[in-house]
């Protein structure tokens, strides 16, 4: 396929395996009751095992806002763990710039191969998806984030638009 606009991604795809194979495009978070064991070779254990030290690297990782419920849970982070996402960092600041140019590197990808899973070089891989599932990660909000999770990405990007760092904003991502 061809490039997505600003920000440039890699898909591969293994004809045998039928496997898709793609840097940052998509990727799949698993819901964790503690983060995975590489992490104890940077932080103690005590901090690994706690069980509010996934949810938070999660969210920082695609740098949504640490939002806690008054249950203890993280709803951004249950909203995008467990299935194909976007991160919402490249919704937020590539997609939104180049909406026309994603969507048709994303209908080409999907159109083109007809994978069963797919590689990827963050969080877990490989993980079973269709193309369906892979053109369903992308679009406005697919995973129903509340507005105060976008937070720290409106921030942000009022940020480049106020001070004129990046490319014009085309479309909404929430």
């Amino acid at each position: 396929p061809g490039n997505a606009g600003p920000v440039a991604e890699a898909a591969f795809f293994h004809k045998k395996t039928k496997t898709l194979f793609v840097t940052d495009a998509v990727s799949w978070i698993p819901k964790r009751r503690t983060a995975p064991d590489i992490f104890r070779t940077s932080f103690p254990d005590s901090l690994v095992d706690d069980a509010d030290f996934w949810p938070k690297s999660v969210l920082q990782a695609v740098f949504l806002s640490l939002r806690q419920d008054a249950d203890g849970s993280w709803p951004g982070y249950e909203r995008i763990t467990d299935r194909v996402v976007r991160a919402p960092i490249l919704a937020a600041f590539a997609d939104i710039r180049a909406p026309d140019e994603t969507r048709a590197w994303v209908d080409d990808v999907a159109k083109s191969w007809d994978f069963d899973r797919i590689v990827t070089a963050h969080f877990a891989s490989p993980f079973a998806a269709t193309p369906r599932e892979f053109k369903a990660a992308f679009g406005r909000n697919p995973n129903g984030l509340d507005a105060r999770d976008w937070r720290q990405l409106d921030d942000l990007n009022r940020v480049i638009v106020d001070n004129d760092l990046g490319a014009v904003i085309k479309s909404d991502y929430h």
